[in-house]
């Protein structure tokens, strides 16, 4: 329509009565051209034509709004017609107001506005101005043409990318916005003006996920009313769960039809129902764990397409738990009343019930699902696979993934109606055929009315538009974006529909779409140019293109680091294996191809046990990749890590067995007859809990006879300051023997008497200085660090009345004797992944226990999915070292190795725990393996460093001189002939020293300075190679502080 037409924009801003009209009434269009290009050139005859038509406006205009100024609240009560067509009155289309009038400054235009109380605009808009170029088209008018629509929160997103990338590419005054409320709620707005007033739509259109019901379809028709459906995606309706993977298992959890059906209509309540389980054995979660059941409130079309899945697959199943009525299909049901069902808001309540919740199951648009990462159940489609909505859409087969291959079937077998405005309530896509297809799909719907020929004609023509970008290429494309299918070719028949169905407007703005450059066109207000942009929609592609560099980047660079970087794994926990751990770590290490940096804190089972807990601080995340502690997980924790969404589920595996023993420095003068210091588990808990505080106390000297301290000696006692298993040893043993003398409670962390013997330690390093440096102290230590620094020992009573030192009971297997008891006695152990707290080794039976055994577990999380492959590999290889105990390191370091029972539970326990698909493990080669060893993913013992080589040698001379000093001190109180004597010492290159003489001279002499001579003479070279050893221990000592 060019400019000498009248410039006409018919639009309706916004709905309801608030709307604004404004006409503009100009000359006819051949002296509107005149007035506006030619001007002064007008022969004296047109300018009389021309004020003859003016003033023939102003007498309109007062004929008009006469009736305005007496006071009468109408105007146009008559229609107003252009070219011959209506265009209707205020009061046809609803409106109501007050009509006024002004004339503009150009004395060519005169205007009408219809006016509300919000705002004033035009409909009619003409250009006259002297400096207007002839033939140009006019500027957008000066009001804002709105598209209102509502319903389906599934494809919101995309709605609201659709609409801003219209009004950012148009140089045109329009709006477009979508209210996301549920395809139960946009059906309602569209079908209805307000409550059961079917006259007309509250919305300019309505969107669900399922077909218009019946009910509303069918009220729409009683009302005069014809719609038309227009599909525009399908969609995948998951079900997804908070279970943790650990618990679900490497296979994923699968529920059929009728275990879900009983599942949302209450029959199954909880997760280890035997139908659940015999479809998923290795699900794993504490017995009569209650399954919490998202659903929505208002009205849903994922409502819809789950229960009427449920309803077509196991009608016998879909029936209320209590009443056994059934339990019907819609987007709107009647849920059961259980405390475990949970009503949501829309989609953002149920993602926020299944993030939140443990334990929780509900029905979500697959997108929504996979963009917040939950965990999907696996459904059994008609060709019997079990699979979930993201397998189905990352699976193809004659170019349909498992969504679109229901379309094409829908298709194909005539589900899709041939008339748009049909009753389309029937038709679903449920358990369609094809061995990729999903079970549960949507296909997504515009709701429109067939008649437009009461919209304006701006506003007819911006719903169209948007309508022709979404069923478009462009809006089908972008689809994908979200987690949705555009639909086949033979389900798109918006183009058919709009020409040969939609009842047009007899005028209606034709917006089109520049997608290459068109020029003069492109400049058209009636054009959504891609060369136009709005900086916002700019901003936010940068962003988008930024965040897609650095997701390149970073994976780019974890290619990188898979290849070539360092394999970090980290542990933090009790103190007692830490030299163990240190070895076994530095062994891997050396022994790998790839570089591994592997390290171990030690800092006290509870401060090991809090770093794997994690805190606030990061976000409940473990500090470490492994804990460790000679206790249980503290029952506080371990519910804490339970109740998180999902749960955090842990395995105890225990490594070793330790003694726990109690040490003092009486001087052995003073221990009496027997020559050691015996006590009970009742003086102890007295001695540990402050009632008896010095060593001549009647109870310490009943048990132990001619004992001769003297009188008043103050037994100085140690105690640990932080958390420790060897405190929680302790306490839990006197709390089990002596209940009534112990009042300090259990745990790894006591409230220790405030008195002035009671003295803290940080550390088994701190109470070995205190036990050697304190005179008359008493103190509680893991028995291997007592027996190596050659500490006195209490001796105890076990529970067969025999009275012995750890140190005794060890050597006649009293340490794996508790730990078999444990595992063979009457009451059986937890499950790996269950509680523990309970679990001790106190006062075990049998003749040689020692009564005060630990168990020193590992912690770790069953779950590894999400951590990084290589460290997850790292850690299992390292559980394989421990707990295979490979090259004997429970013995090296003075821990008694768990007995063949106990070893074989804690490995079935290291079996349950799931890492990452496709992780490359790490294997060990003990036998050379030609090529095979040389893989980068090999720790093999035949790859050694130079430090385990000079540890080893200096090593084996201390023991030869060890070997060496024992002879001499023998030869020294001995006539005859010693024994041969040791061979030249073994050179720190790793040749053999010169031979020894093979023997050394002891033969009896006149007089004594002979003996005495070698004797000193071999006592000298022993001082002089102790003397060079150190040296060479102290240049190593130096070298790899310098590292």
């Amino acid at each position: 329509m060019s400019s000498m037409d009248i410039g006409l924009d018919a639009v309706r801003t916004s709905q309801g009565s608030g709307d604004t009209f404004v006409a503009a009434a100009q000359q006819s269009s051949s002296i509107n051209h005149r007035l506006a290009g030619r001007g002064g050139d007008l022969d004296s005859g047109a300018q009389i034509m021309s004020q003859s038509a003016l003033v023939f406006g102003w007498l309109f205009t007062v004929a008009l709004v006469l009736p305005v100024a007496q006071g009468e609240d109408h105007c146009w009560d008559q229609d107003v017609e252009y070219q011959g067509t209506s265009l209707g009155t205020p009061q046809n289309a609803k409106y109501s107001g007050a009509c006024q009038s002004f004339c503009q400054s150009d004395v060519s235009c005169i205007v009408w506005t219809w006016t509300s109380s919000s705002q004033t605009c035009n409909l009619f808009s003409a250009t006259t101005s002297s400096s207007t170029v002839p033939g140009s088209r006019s500027g957008p008018s000066s009001c804002t043409i709105e598209v209102d629509g509502s319903g389906t929160t599934n494809p919101s997103k995309f709605f609201w990318q659709v609409m801003e990338l219209m009004m950012a590419r148009s140089n045109s005054n329009f709006r477009l916005t979508y209210r996301a409320v549920g395809s139960g709620t946009g059906q309602k707005e569209f079908s209805q003006v307000e409550d059961s007033d079917y006259s007309a739509a509250l919305s300019d259109f309505g969107s669900g996920d399922i077909p218009m019901s019946k009910s509303h379809y069918d009220q729409m028709v009683a009302a005069g009313r014809e719609m038309v459906h227009i599909p525009f995606s399908l969609g995948a309706i998951g079900i997804f769960h908070s279970v943790s993977v650990a618990e679900v298992g490497s296979q994923g959890l699968k529920l059929s039809p009728c275990v879900l059906a009983k599942i949302f209509s209450g029959q199954i309540t909880e997760w280890d129902h035997a139908e659940i389980k015999a479809d998923n054995p290795d699900l794993d979660v504490p017995a009569g764990t209650i399954i919490q059941v998202g659903h929505r409130t208002s009205g849903s079309s994922s409502t819809g397409g789950t229960t009427g899945y449920l309803e077509s697959k196991c009608p016998a199943s879909w029936k209320m738990f209590d009443t056994q009525v059934d339990m019907g299909s819609g987007s709107e049901i009647t849920w059961p009343s259980l405390t475990n069902f949970h009503p949501v808001e829309g989609s953002p309540g149920m993602k926020d019930l299944i993030a939140n919740t443990p334990y929780a199951i509900g029905y979500l648009d697959a997108g929504h699902g996979h963009q917040r990462g939950f965990s999907e159940v696996k459904l059994k489609n008609e060709d019997a696979k079990w699979l979930t909505t993201k397998e189905a859409i990352a699976t193809v087969i004659d170019g349909n993934n498992g969504i679109a291959a229901a379309g094409k079937s829908a298709v194909e077998n005539g589900t899709i109606p041939a008339d748009v405005t049909d009753d389309w309530s029937t038709v679903n896509l449920y358990g369609k055929a094809g061995p990729n297809t999903w079970p549960i799909v949507l296909v997504s719907y515009i709701y429109v009315n067939k008649d437009w020929t009461a919209l304006p004609p701006g506003k007819a023509g911006i719903l169209k538009a948007f309508i022709d970008y979404v069923t478009g290429s462009e809006g089908q494309a972008l689809l994908a974006e979200y987690s949705f299918n555009s639909i086949p070719s033979a389900m798109n028949h918006w183009s058919n529909t709009w020409t040969n169905v939609i009842t047009q407007p007899g005028i209606v703005t034709d917006f089109t779409f520049e997608n290459s450059t068109d020029a003069w066109n492109g400049q058209h207000p009636d054009v959504i140019s891609a060369k136009r942009n709005s900086y916002s929609m700019w901003k936010l592609n940068e962003l988008s293109v930024a965040i897609e560099s650095a997701a390149s980047r970073l994976e780019a660079l974890e290619a990188s680091l898979n290849d070539y970087g360092i394999v970090p794994l980290h542990g933090s926990g009790t103190t007692n294996p830490k030299n163990m751990f240190a070895k076994a770590m530095k062994l891997m290490e050396h022994r790998a191809r790839v570089p591994l940096l592997l390290t171990y804190r030690a800092v006290g089972s509870s401060t090991g046990q809090k770093e794997f807990v994690g805190d606030a601080a990061s976000s409940n995340r473990s500090y470490n990749h492994f804990g460790a502690g000679d206790i249980p997980m503290d029952k506080t924790r371990y519910d804490e890590l339970r109740a998180r969404s999902p749960p955090e589920i842990m395995v105890h595996l225990p490594f070793a067995l330790g003694a726990l023993g109690i040490f003092h420095n009486i001087p052995a003068d003073e221990l009496g007859t027997s020559g050691e210091l015996q006590l009970d588990a009742c003086a102890l808990a007295k001695i540990f809990s402050g009632v008896i505080t010095t060593w001549d106390h009647a109870d310490i000297l009943a048990q132990n006879d001619g004992m001769s301290v003297p009188a008043g000696t103050e037994i100085k006692i140690g105690h640990r300051k932080l958390g420790s298993s060897s405190t929680g040893g302790l306490a839990g043993y006197l709390n089990k023997k002596c209940p009534n003398d112990w009042s300090l409670g259990t745990g790894s962390s006591l409230n220790w008497p405030n008195k002035t013997n009671f003295i803290e330690v940080q550390g088994s390093p701190g109470m070995q200085t205190h036990i050697k440096d304190v005179a008359h102290s008493l103190g509680y230590l893991d028995a291997g660090h007592g027996h190596d620094f050659g500490f006195a020992e209490v001796a105890l009573t076990n529970k067969a009345g025999q009275t012995r030192t750890s140190k005794a009971s060890i050597a006649l297997g009293g340490v794996a004797d508790a730990g078999t008891a444990l595992v063979t006695g009457g009451d059986p152990l937890p499950a790996a992944s269950e509680d523990w707290s309970g679990v001790n080794l106190y006062d075990m039976p049998g003749d040689n226990t020692w009564p005060i055994v630990l168990m020193s577990y590992m912690y770790v999380k069953k779950s590894q999915e999400s951590t990084n492959p290589k460290t997850a590999a790292a850690l299992k290889a390292f559980i394989d070292v421990i707990l295979n105990n490979r090259d004997g390191l429970c013995e090296e370091f003075g821990f008694t190795a768990p007995s063949a029972a106990l070893q074989t539970l804690a490995l079935a326990a290291a079996a349950t725990i799931v890492y990452p698909v496709g992780m490359t493990e790490f294997v060990f080669e003990d036998d050379t393996d030609a090529l095979n060893g040389m893989k980068s993913n090999v720790i093999s013992s035949k790859r050694h460093s130079f430090d385990d080589y000079e540890r080893a040698v200096i090593k084996s001379n201390i023991a030869d001189l060890q070997s060496l000093a024992t002879s001499l001190a023998a030869s020294s109180s001995v006539g005859p002939p010693g024994p041969p004597g040791p061979q030249g010492l073994k050179g720190l290159q790793g040749e053999r020293g010169p031979p020894g003489s093979g023997t050394v001279s002891n033969t009896e002499t006149d007089t004594d300075s002979g003996s005495d001579n070698t004797i000193s003479l071999a006592m000298s070279i022993v001082a002089l190679v102790i003397s060079l050893i150190s040296v060479v221990l102290g240049f190593l000592a130096f070298r790899q502080a310098g590292k």
